[in-house]
């Protein structure tokens, strides 16, 4: 249970507001009680000296120790948490007055006010402390005075050293309801935050892995549904429904490869073993016209061995660029000069425009194979009396080749393919025009190496452009 990142989730908002609920506790015990201890501390002082300005208020009256005058003083409300002794500036007692406050009244007010609450044990500990202990009586002598003159002394006596009234009881009790009420609110504001928050991110968790575990059981056709606004889900959601279209991309390319390779193997070895087998049983006389036709078959199969090893090398890196700077122009003509004769014998126009002097610093003998894949392709699927344009110039990070023909084109839904292994579009690229279905995946790996680009545009019956560039600064 406590694995769930929904309990996770809840339990870490409830121990938030826990932990917040007993800081603020802390800090309001540390800060607002201890400002109350403070005011009751001087609230008594001034009942104490409020006390002494009402008996010499008294004495003024007739500047003696009249009995009415006394009896008065008995009968005033402040007197009555107080014990009085006035004695005359003679020494003589003429007054007394005693509590009507015990140390059980004191008691109960503190167990009214909440004190022996564990979470406001410290609040008021020196209240609670004096009330329940009878030997905590405070007393003080204090000179009477009027006019300039001692008239006597007042010994005030007190169960203390607090005084607490009614209003101090209401304010305290009022202060631990607000915090207890407090508690309970903001834990199950912490609950439903929790369980709402759990929820909007769990539940596309829970989604992703449902997904993930349908792919990793084969079905490359789950897909997440994106129905959340986190952007950091939503980024793992197309993460893993990009990965999911890959991988079933990849799948189809792999049962497309082996039936391929599967064809490409056949076909030269069912020739060679009709050849073959005709030979030995007697029905074709060994001759030059028979050996080269199984010669022809077996270089065929030794060039699909050969182009395979080598764009396996160069995917595994095993491959080295052997850089020099040189004369991408002249390259590019050299390799023309190759081909007009093929051209001209097809009745293929080819128009070139080469800007001069263009210098590179990449594998000559590469980028050479690149322009003989692309080439020989426009030438292959060009029709008579078809033109193919060449050009190459410049930008300020790249040179820029294209080779554009006019011939067959290729298949919208072929294009994404053109550069996997043995890909053959069911016109475009047929075994009439020759090729294994190999060139166009070397030609981008190299291209790829040189940290370049290619890309083609095509429309079908329409034609076909390669475009092919090559940084400068590599």
């Amino acid at each position: 249970m406590f694995n769930k990142l929904r309990t996770r989730i809840i339990l870490i908002m409830l121990s938030g507001t826990i932990f917040s609920i007993i800081l603020v506790s802390l800090i309001t015990n540390l800060t607002l009680f201890n400002k109350f201890n403070n005011y009751l501390t001087i609230e008594q002082k001034n009942r104490v000296k409020e006390v002494i300005e009402i008996i010499e208020h008294f004495y003024s009256m007739d500047n003696s120790w009249d009995e009415k005058n006394l009896n008065e003083l008995e009968n005033t409300k402040v007197l009555d948490s107080f014990d009085i002794t006035i004695k005359n500036n003679k020494g003589r007692i003429v007054f007394i007055h005693n509590s009507k406050t015990d140390v059980n009244m004191h008691t109960d007010m503190m167990k009214k006010m909440g004190m022996m609450d564990k979470m406001h044990n410290n609040m008021m500990s020196r209240m609670h402390n004096s009330m329940k202990d009878n030997k905590n009586y405070e007393s003080s002598i204090h000179n009477l005075e009027v006019n300039g003159e001692i008239i006597g002394s007042v010994k005030i006596g007190y169960y203390g050293p607090f005084n607490v009234n009614k209003r101090d009881i209401i304010f305290t009790n009022d202060i631990k309801r607000s915090i207890i009420i407090g508690a309970i609110i903001s834990s199950l504001v912490a609950i439903l935050l929790g369980t709402y928050f759990s929820k909007i991110i769990s539940s596309p968790i829970v989604n992703i892995t449902k997904v993930s575990n349908n792919l990793r059981n084969g079905n490359l056709d789950a897909r997440i549904k994106q129905n959340n606004n986190i952007n950091e889900l939503k980024e793992l959601s197309d993460s893993i429904n990009h990965l999911a279209i890959s991988l079933k991309k990849q799948k189809d390319l792999r049962k497309r490869l082996t039936s391929d390779i599967s064809h490409e193997l056949r076909t030269p070895l069912t020739v060679l073993q009709n050849q073959i087998e005709a030979l030995v049983d007697g029905v074709f006389p060994t001759t030059k016209k028979r050996l080269s036709i199984i010669n022809s078959e077996v270089n065929r199969l030794i060039n699909l061995i050969g182009q395979l090893k080598y764009l396996t090398a160069i995917e595994n890196h095993k491959n080295y660029l052997d850089k020099e700077k040189f004369n991408i122009s002249e390259l590019i003509e050299e390799v023309i000069d190759g081909f007009k004769y093929q051209f001209k014998n097809k009745s293929i126009n080819l128009n070139y425009h080469i800007k001069k002097d263009i210098y590179i610093n990449d594998d000559k003998n590469k980028i050479r194979q690149v322009l003989l894949n692309i080439i020989s392709n426009a030438y292959k699927f060009s029709f008579t009396e078809g033109t193919v344009n060449i050009t190459l110039n410049e930008d300020i990070k790249n040179i820029i080749i294209k080779i554009k023909d006019n011939g067959i084109g290729i298949d919208k839904k072929d294009l994404p393919f053109v550069f996997e292994r043995l890909y053959r579009a069911e016109k475009s690229r047929n075994r009439k025009t020759g090729g294994v279905g190999i060139g166009l995946t070397i030609t981008k790996e190299i291209i790829d190496k040189h940290k370049g680009s290619i890309s083609v545009e095509s429309q079908k019956d329409k034609g076909t452009i390669f475009t092919i560039k090559l940084p400068k600064n590599t």
